[in-house]
C-alpha cells in the first residue's frame, strides 16, 4: 500500500513537472511565434510601402483568368518545368516543403498540446516522403550553386552567398529535425505504430527503440524544427530572397494583352486622359512622357523586383548578354531592387535610373525579343521596363545614338527608316499589273507592303514574290501605294512614341477611309503592329502574316508546287515577332514541309528557344559593336550544313545575309523568304 502511494505521488510530480514545461513551451513558442509574425508582416508591410510609391496601374480586371493562370503556374509549376531539370528541382522545394509544412504544423501543436493525438499511418507516410522531397531539392539547388556553379546563376563571394546558404540549411536542418524528434518522441511515448509506414520516421524510431533519453532528445530536435521554421518568417523581412511571396502575386498580376501589345500607350498631351489613368497629378508639374525615377515606374513593375528568383534563365536567352552585351535581364531587375525608395524618401532627391542606376548602354543594348519574358517563370516584364527609359531618353531629354537620329528623321520626312522619297513607295509593283486601293476600294485585301518590301532592292523580291503567289491563286488585294505609311515599329520601340503614333494616326486614317478590314504583310514588325498595336489607337483589323495566307492557300490546293529534281537542305530561323510575340511557328514549317525535295534541319535553338537575328527593338538602325548578334545566329544556322535558310522576316533576311558575308559563306549558302521560295516552286 505504501509502495502504490509512494509510485502515484511520484507521478502526481511528473505530471506537474511536465504540465509547467508544456506552460513553458507554449509561452517561449508564442513569444517566438508572435515575434515571427510581426517581422513578416512588417516586413510586406514595407515592401507595400516602396510598391506604394511608384505610379498606379490597373491589374484588377478579368479576376477569374487572373487566378486560373496564377494558379496553374503556382501549383502545376508550368513554365519551371520547360526547363526539365531545374524545374523538377524547384518542383521538389515547392511541393516538398509546402506539403510537408502541414506535418510540421501538427507536429508543433502536438508538441504544445499532447493531447492532440493523430495516429494515421498513411499520412505520415506522406509527410515523409515530401519532406524527402524538400531536402533533395534543396540539396541539389546548392549542388547546382556551389558545386556546378552554373554560370546564369551568377554565384558571389561569401558575403552576398550567406543569406542564400542560412536559407538552404535552415530548411534542410527544419526536416531533419522533424524526422529525428518525431522517432524520439515516438519511442518516449510508445507511439511507434504511426510511423509504421514513413520510411524515414519509421527507421529512425527503430534506430532510437529503447532509448532512455528519447524524451531529451525529442525536446531538442523539437525546437531545432521551431527555430528555423520561424526564423524563415523573420528571413523575409531582412532578405531580398522574397520570391516565393511575391511570385505568386506577380503571376496574378501579368500582363494579359496580347504578347505584342503590351507597350502602354502613354499620353502626349494631345488627348484627353484615359479614365483609368491617374488624374490628381500636379497639373503645373512638367509632363513626363518616360521613366526618369524609378518612382515613375508602376507598382507591377517594381513588383517583378520582388518577384525575381535570380534563375539567370533570362539571361540564358538574351542574345544581347550572350553576344557579351552590358545587357543583363536579371541583373537589370536586380539593381532596381537595389534602388527601390523607401517610404518618405523625396522623389527629387532619387537619382535618374538612366545614366545612373542603369547605364545607357544597357538601355539602348535591347533587341526586344522577347526571349527573356518568354522563359521567365515568374512572367517579370523586362522589355516594357527599358522602352519606358528610351521615352525618357528620347521625348524628355533627348540624349540618344546619333543613328537613331537619323531613322527618326528619315521616317519623319519620307515615312521609312531608309529616308527614300515617299512618292517611290509604290514604284517596286511597277509592271506587275497591282491595283492600288484608291481605284479598287472594294478588295478583299491591303496588301501592306512595309518599308522594306517597298524601298530596299533585296526584299522588293519578297513582295514581289507574294504578288505572284496572290494573283496566281486568285486572291483579291490592293496596296496603297505612296499613301502607305510606316507602320512605326521602330519608332515605338526605340522610345519615339510620339513619332509612332503620328505614323499610326496616319495609316489608320487612310486604312478606315478605304473600309478595310483584312491586312496581309510580308513583315512580322508590320503584322505585331497592325495586328496587335493599332487597336490601341482605333486600328481593328484582321491582319494575316503572309506564310499563314500561303499555308492556307497550299491546303486549299489553290497554289501546287512542284519540284525540280533536286534535294533542298534547309534550315529555317524563327522570327522574334512572328514566333515568341504571336506564337506562330507551324505555319511557315507547314510550307517548308509541302515543297518537294526539300528536307528541314533545326537549329538547335528554334521555336521559342530561337535566337534573335539582332535587328529588332530598333536595333536595325543602330551601330552594333563587339560580337555581332546576327553573326552568331547565322553560325548556328551553319551549324546544320543547309544549302538554304529559310527566313519569315525582311530584317532577318538582311541580317542573315550580311552574316553569311562575314563567314564568308555567301557563296555557299542562300538566304530566302519563304513567299520566295513558294514562288520558285509554284507551278
Amino acid at each position: 500500500m505504501t509502495k502504490l502511494v509512494s509510485t502515484r505521488k511520484y507521478t502526481v510530480i511528473i505530471d506537474e513537472v511536465k504540465g509547467h514545461m508544456n506552460i513553458i513551451n507554449i509561452i517561449i513558442f508564442l513569444a517566438l511565434g508572435l515575434f515571427a509574425v510581426y517581422s513578416l508582416v512588417m516586413g510586406i508591410k514595407e515592401r507595400y510601402e516602396k510598391l506604394a510609391m511608384a505610379m498606379p496601374e490597373n491589374r484588377f480586371d478579368q479576376p477569374t483568368e487572373r487566378l486560373w493562370g496564377a494558379l496553374g503556374n503556382v501549383l502545376g509549376q508550368r513554365r519551371l518545368l520547360r526547363e526539365r531539370g531545374a524545374g523538377i528541382m524547384h518542383v521538389f522545394i515547392f511541393w516538398g516543403v509546402s506539403i510537408f509544412a502541414i506535418g510540421l504544423v501538427l507536429y508543433f501543436l502536438e508538441g504544445l498540446f499532447p493531447v492532440i493525438k493523430f495516429n494515421n499511418q498513411i499520412f505520415y507516410l506522406l509527410i515523409d516522403i515530401f519532406g524527402i522531397f524538400g531536402i533533395l531539392g534543396m540539396v541539389i539547388a546548392g549542388w547546382r550553386r556551389w558545386v556546378a556553379k552554373v554560370p546564369r546563376l551568377d554565384v558571389g563571394p561569401w558575403e552576398e552567398e550567406k543569406l542564400i546558404v542560412a536559407l538552404t540549411v535552415g530548411i534542410i536542418l527544419m526536416i531533419a529535425s522533424y524526422f529525428i524528434g518525431s522517432a524520439a518522441n515516438a519511442v518516449a511515448t510508445g507511439t511507434e505504430e504511426r510511423y509504421a509506414l514513413a520510411p524515414v520516421t519509421g527507421l529512425l524510431v527503430n534506430a532510437f527503440a529503447g532509448m532512455t533519453a528519447a524524451g531529451a532528445l525529442y525536446q531538442v530536435f523539437y525546437w531545432l524544427a521551431v527555430l528555423p521554421a520561424l526564423g524563415l518568417l523573420v528571413f523575409f523581412r531582412y532578405s531580398p530572397l522574397v520570391h516565393p511571396l511575391a511570385a505568386p502575386l506577380n503571376l496574378y498580376f501579368r500582363n494579359l494583352q496580347p504578347r505584342g501589345g503590351q507597350i502602354k500607350k502613354i499620353n502626349l498631351g494631345d488627348e484627353d486622359e484615359d479614365e483609368d489613368e491617374d488624374e490628381d497629378e500636379d497639373e503645373d508639374e512638367e509632363m513626363n512622357f518616360g521613366v526618369s525615377k524609378i518612382t515613375d515606374y508602376t507598382w507591377k513593375q517594381l513588383l517583378d523586383c520582388y518577384a525575381c528568383a535570380e534563375c539567370g534563365r533570362c539571361q540564358d536567352n538574351c542574345p544581347a548578354n550572350l553576344s557579351g552585351k552590358p545587357l543583363s535581364p536579371k541583373k537589370v531587375i536586380l539593381t532596381l531592387r537595389e534602388h527601390l525608395p523607401n517610404k518618405g524618401d523625396n522623389k527629387a532627391d532619387l537619382p535618374e535610373v538612366a545614366g545612373e542606376i542603369l547605364s545607357e548602354d544597357v538601355i539602348w543594348a535591347c533587341t526586344n525579343c522577347y526571349a527573356c519574358q518568354e522563359h521567365c517563370p515568374q512572367l517579370n516584364e523586362h522589355i516594357n521596363k527599358l522602352i519606358d527609359l528610351r521615352r525618357h531618353l528620347v521625348l524628355d531629354v533627348s540624349e540618344f545614338p546619333g543613328e537613331a537620329q537619323l531613322a527618326f528623321t528619315n521616317m519623319e520626312r519620307n515615312s521609312n527608316p531608309w529616308g527614300v522619297g515617299w512618292t517611290t513607295r509604290g514604284d517596286w509593283a511597277d509592271g506587275l499589273d497591282v491595283p492600288l486601293m484608291e481605284d479598287n476600294p472594294d478588295v478583299e485585301y491591303l496588301f501592306y507592303v512595309g518599308c522594306a518590301g517597298s524601298f530596299d532592292e533585296r526584299i522588293k523580291n519578297v513582295a514581289k514574290s507574294m504578288v505572284k503567289i496572290m494573283q496566281a491563286a486568285g486572291v483579291s488585294f490592293a496596296i496603297l501605294g505612296s499613301e502607305e505609311k510606316c507602320c512605326g515599329d521602330s519608332a515605338r520601340r526605340l522610345g519615339n512614341e510620339y513619332l509612332f503614333k503620328s505614323l499610326v494616326d496616319e495609316n489608320i486614317e487612310t486604312m478606315n477611309g478605304y473600309g478595310v478590314k483584312k491586312i496581309i504583310t510580308c513583315c512580322p514588325h508590320c503584322f505585331n503592329s497592325l495586328k496587335n498595336e493599332y487597336p490601341q489607337f482605333g486600328g481593328n483589323y484582321e491582319v494575316i502574316h503572309h506564310t499563314q495566307l500561303i499555308s492556307k492557300l497550299i491546303d486549299e490546293k489553290k497554289i501546287n508546287l512542284q519540284g525540280t529534281g533536286e534535294k533542298l537542305n534547309l534550315t529555317y530561323h524563327d522570327s522574334c515577332m512572328l514566333g515568341r510575340y504571336n506564337n506562330e511557328y507551324d505555319a511557315p514549317r507547314k510550307i517548308i514541309n509541302k515543297i518537294p525535295g526539300a528536307s528541314l534541319k533545326e537549329m538547335e535553338r528554334n521555336r521559342n528557344k530561337a535566337f534573335c537575328c539582332g535587328a529588332g527593338g530598333g536595333r536595325m538602325w543602330l551601330e552594333e559593336h563587339g560580337t555581332r548578334i546576327n553573326v552568331m545566329r547565322t553560325e548556328q544556322a551553319l551549324e546544320t550544313n543547309p544549302d538554304l535558310v529559310a527566313v519569315n522576316c525582311p530584317f532577318c533576311l538582311t541580317m542573315i545575309e550580311d552574316g553569311l558575308k562575314d563567314k564568308n559563306q555567301e557563296e555557299n549558302v542562300q538566304v530566302k523568304d519563304i513567299a520566295e521560295l513558294v514562288a520558285r516552286y509554284m507551278q
